[in-house]
């Protein structure tokens, strides 16, 4: 399975027995029927999935474009992002130049002439004020979470001006990464949050159009009114593969090209299979940079388990967990132990984090600390064991798909750990990846585990704690999984969108930090992997550790940004 940073998939650990796979006729160094070097086709495995459904609705997070990670293939974005340098640039896409005023509430964008959908029509400043008008209209569709304009003006063909309520720049990235649908085809589109989209209703500005769907391999053929001109990879194919497992074996085999899987044993089982081809983005361990922070969301206003309204419990459970042992069984040891209950994550923002949070999570349970919070707040522990408090104990259910192998087993081994503390925890395998997505985007369910998002610390933090990315229960969200509602963190933010200087965006931000750590809606676990594993026998040009041009763990931008940047080796 393959993380992202659009509310996507997550990679597992290989750890459970071999699921059956979903045969395809692609395979890595695969060439069309000519033959040709030029015309070999480049085999991605982004998230596995027993078969696909044709359904390319950038809008919708169970689309196969949105789970496949394919989305910027066909639909692109404002700016592309390289997270792993915080500090670097946005890199100019649709739009070429940016530029805040009015207090930082005016964004105006300069956008890229020249550029055509793939049905030959020209792109223009209508097409984003028309998308932005679209997330404004449907809320549901914003999945991203791009702040929306109050007012929206393009006084030529190339320039839109935004202008917000409120200062927008600490969100700019939200904005930035929004992918940009045709008002041609999209203002004719009902539900667009919803709506599927067939193949030849996939028009975009991208560098691919779908050519052929099957629910076995989805492929992609270069669009000829690319306005880079064509990619040097002329064919990309999604075979579908029903677990993650089954994906591994195709992987060492040499039939996929490009993944982001965790694989036990990696050096073994993969690079070693072909240590001339068989690459990670670095040769030392970990082999993957930290990419997100894996926590336990725990839904504040779950009615099937009350007891996680209690800020005790919420606690409790955090000190109830044994982090280095999920690192080391569910993660193979690809994924540091958090340390921090700021919910930062670490390395990366060391900068940021309040030095009181510095190292506040232990490795292992504390029993002592699980003891001392719930009868400090009136739990009792019964004749079985169980805490208890009018007449109810802590009961809840951990939801992970069990194809999620690593997430499955850290599942398993929290509900193991918990109730040997007193707690009455139960994990639950029986999801795909849809029924799970949505089953936390619309916060029916008690805790899940899942990756962070973001590419700033503040985003980190807001995506998990700001009710405005929230979403009544049973609506989908873009954020705030946990259902937590405070005055204090909607102050801090707007304090840190209002912030003038680095001082007062510090203070916001270890405000932020403070909350995290004493009302815990979720529960730092793991520092996350930005899985990434390629074959180098038919491409080159990929990134790595010498060359990190961007993210190369799964995510529909940073896909289209990376196979744009290969070439067939001649």
């Amino acid at each position: 399975m393959s993380r992202t940073t659009n509310t996507r998939a997550v990679a597992m650990a290989a750890v459970i027995a071999l699921g059956v796979t979903a045969c395809t006729s692609a395979g890595g160094g695969s060439s069309s029927a000519g033959g040709s070097a030029k015309a070999m086709t480049l085999v991605v495995e982004s998230s596995p999935a027993p078969s696909f459904t044709q359904d390319f609705n950038p809008f919708d997070t169970n689309s196969f474009s949105s789970i496949e990670n394919a989305r910027s293939l066909t639909y692109e974005p404002l700016f592309q992002i390289n997270t792993l340098k915080p500090d670097q640039a946005p890199i100019p896409w649709l739009a070429k130049t940016f530029a805040w005023s009015g207090g930082n509430k005016t964004l105006t964008l300069t956008l890229r002439p020249g550029v055509k959908w793939s049905d030959g029509k020209d792109f223009t400043s209508q097409d984003v004020k028309f998308t932005f008008d679209l997330l404004k209209a449907n809320p549901a569709a914003n999945t991203g979470g791009a702040p929306i304009p109050s007012r929206i003006t393009t006084p030529n063909a190339t320039t839109v001006v935004l202008t917000y309520d409120a200062p927008q720049k600490a969100n700019f990235i939200g904005i930035a990464n929004q992918l940009i649908v045709p008002e041609h085809i999209w203002s004719a589109i009902k539900s667009p949050a919803t709506a599927v989209i067939k193949a030849d209703q996939a028009i975009g500005t991208g560098p691919y159009l779908v050519d052929k769907f099957t629910p076995q391999d989805v492929a992609y053929k270069v669009n000829p009114t690319f306005w880079q001109g064509n990619p040097k990879v002329q064919r990309v194919s999604f075979p579908a593969y029903a677990t993650n497992n089954a994906a591994t074996l195709a992987l060492t085999s040499g039939q996929i090209d490009l993944t982001g899987n965790d694989i036990n044993d990696v050096q073994t089982a993969f690079v070693g299979k072909d240590p001339a081809h068989n690459h990670l983005f670095q040769a030392t361990a970990p082999y993957f940079p930290a990419s997100n922070t894996v926590s336990l969301l725990l839904n504040t206003k779950s009615t099937t388990a009350p007891a996680l309204a209690d800020t005790a419990v919420r606690k409790a459970i955090s000190a109830g967990l044994n982090r280095q042992s999920y690192a080391s069984q569910c993660e193979t040891n690809y994924e540091n132990p958090a340390t921090s209950s700021s919910g930062l994550l670490l390395p990366t923002d060391q900068d940021s984090l309040d030095p009181a949070l510095a190292g506040d999570l232990k490795p292992k349970a504390d029993t002592t600390k699980v003891n001392s919070l719930l009868s400090g707040a009136g739990w009792r522990k019964n004749s079985s064991g169980k805490w208890t408090k009018n007449g109810k104990t802590i009961k809840f259910t951990i939801i992970d798909p069990n194809s999620f192998t690593d997430y499955w087993c850290g599942a398993q081994a929290m509900a193991k750990d918990l109730n040997s503390l007193g707690f009455n925890v139960s994990a639950n395998g029986a999801f795909d990846f849809n029924s799970w997505n949505t089953a936390i985007t619309t916060g029916k369910y008690d805790a899940a585990i899942h990756w962070g998002q973001g590419s700033t610390a503040f985003q980190r933090l807001q995506y998990i704690l700001d009710p405005s990315l929230g979403a009544p229960v049973g609506k989908p969200a873009a954020g705030d999984f946990s259902k937590y509602d405070s005055a204090a963190v909607r102050k801090a933010v707007k304090t840190y969108e209002n912030a003038t200087n680095e001082a007062s965006e510090k203070a916001a931000l270890n405000t932020l930090q403070q909350i995290m750590s004493n009302d815990v809606p979720a529960v730092p676990v793991l520092y996350g992997a930005a899985w990434y594993e390629y074959n180098d026998s038919n491409f080159t040009g990929w990134p790595n550790e010498k060359n990190p041009y961007v993210n190369p763990s799964p995510n529909s931008q940073a896909y289209e940004y990376l196979i744009l940047h290969l070439a067939p080796r001649p």
